[in-house]
């Protein structure tokens, strides 16, 4: 594995409601290259209300097979930023080359949006 030298891509999601569960984004890699998840970070655009928000980065069959993130009930504003996500075991948790890695919410909220970033390598 060429871990050494990857292409790096980062997906922005602006203003996106996080209120309905479901699939935000569905993102491939470069022809024949496997992924690993580098990181997911949030900032609060519209306040949540009601509970936390998940933002999952997974496949068809486990919405958080690679990593999640907790949006908390927030004020939107520049405090509202978060970039603590869990990412799941990278190494033995890769994403498969030419197969879609899906950028989901759970809903948890009752309202709110957030700009969404998700960083992946791939090598």
């Amino acid at each position: 594995m060429a871990y050494h030298n990857p292409v790096y891509t980062t997906h922005t999601l602006s203003a996106q409601s996080i209120v309905t569960a479901g699939t935000l984004l569905s993102v491939v890699g470069p022809k024949g290259k496997q992924g690993r998840l580098v990181g997911i970070g949030a900032v609060v655009t519209t306040s949540t209300t009601g509970a936390a928000t998940e933002l999952r980065v997974g496949s068809a069959t486990t919405a958080d097979k690679y990593g999640t993130l907790s949006v908390p009930v927030a004020t939107a504003g520049a405090d509202a930023a978060y970039n603590d996500a869990t990412i799941n075991d990278v190494d033995s948790n890769l994403m498969p080359a030419d197969t879609a890695v899906l950028i989901a919410t759970d809903g948890g909220c009752t309202a709110g949006a957030a700009d969404i970033s998700v960083t992946i390598a791939w090598f």
